[in-house]
């Protein structure tokens, strides 16, 4: 579910279906490089611009692997996660304080220090690049920063914001030599693995970055191809073509191969309360009890979900547990 979705505060959820994704993890063989993960997705990214991050289309490339946020959140607790900021507290009631870590190069082995992250969060907040980040999780808020010394970043909010960490994990951290002017298509960044080559339309290999701060990847490289068609995805899983597919249904043809796993979308019927008769609160009942919640699981999603009562799903923040299924 995308938060965009939160600017229709009259809108009603009258359909909620939580669904699991599925991924496809092939075993191997094949006579295939043994240190190359081969990854095939439903799209190429559009870009690998860090401030387009919270687009799943580049994230999925992009985030925790090229470059890195300040911090992370832990994807079944939510909590927040030391990363490229080992410590973070609120100094004064419009101000966080971030401490970074030691050691942090970029790829191209440049350093990481508090310039490079007070600019990051500038050009991805504060800028006129129209960053999907900056209007995704900041609206119009415009940050002040500060670096008092090379490991000490200073964020400076209008109002007094106890979730800022929260929005701040959102950015991702790129040398202050990055283009101010310009969104950047192939970037550098501190993440365990760097650009290769980006053949585009074709084919994008990441490999090993040797100067990660952090435990090697467990893969030299990674090998990126793109196909629109679910069963074509399927196909080069069962065919020892790729390793992992993403985004397949069980009607794709995995098979046995096919691993269900909780993700964070949710499918919803949305109704404006503004427009009759819909703006009549019985009708809109009237709908949500018509609906077939457990009915559309089971036929069109082969139970790979659950019925929600709710847009947004557990792990993200903002999820009542106490909300109840309609019947």
């Amino acid at each position: 579910m995308k938060p965009a979705a939160f600017t229709a505060t009259a809108a009603l959820a009258a359909v909620a279906i939580a669904a699991s994704g599925c991924t496809v993890a092939n075993s191997g063989g094949g006579g295939y490089d043994p240190d190359t993960l081969r990854i095939v997705l439903s799209q190429e990214p559009p870009t690998l611009e860090p401030c387009e991050s919270s687009l799943t289309s580049t994230g999925v490339v992009v985030r925790s692997n090229i470059t890195e946020p300040l911090l992370e959140r832990d994807a079944t607790t939510g909590d927040l996660q030391p990363l490229l900021a080992t410590e973070w507290q609120q100094t004064s009631p419009t101000e966080w304080t971030f401490t970074l870590r030691d050691g942090v190069t970029f790829s191209d082995g440049a350093p990481f220090t508090s310039e490079d992250a007070a600019f990051s969060i500038d050009r991805a907040v504060n800028s006129d690049l129209q960053c999907n980040v900056d209007g995704y999780v900041f609206g119009d808020e415009v940050l002040s920063l500060r670096t008092p010394d090379p490991q000490t970043v200073v964020v400076g909010t209008t109002e007094p914001d106890p979730i800022l960490p929260l929005r701040i994990s959102f950015v991702e951290m790129v040398p202050r030599t990055t283009s101010t002017v310009e969104k950047v298509r192939e970037p550098i960044g501190t993440g365990p693995y760097a650009i290769q080559r980006w053949d585009y339309g074709q084919k994008l290999v990441l490999e090993r970055n040797p100067g990660y701060w952090g435990p090697a990847p467990a893969f030299g490289k990674a090998e990126y191809q793109w196909r629109s068609e679910g069963s074509v995805r399927a196909a080069m899983i069962t065919n020892d073509e790729a390793d992992i597919a993403t985004g397949l249904g069980p009607e794709d043809g995995a098979g046995d191969l096919g691993v269900p796993f909780q993700n964070n979308e949710t499918t919803a019927l949305r109704m404006q309360a503004t427009e009759p008769p819909l703006d009549d609160i019985r009708v809109r009942q009237a709908v949500n009890y018509a609906v077939n919640r457990t009915g559309i699981v089971k036929a069109l999603f082969r139970d790979l979900g659950q019925p929600a009562a709710q847009l947004i799903p557990s792990g993200v923040v903002g999820y009542n547990d106490q909300l109840e299924l309609w019947p």
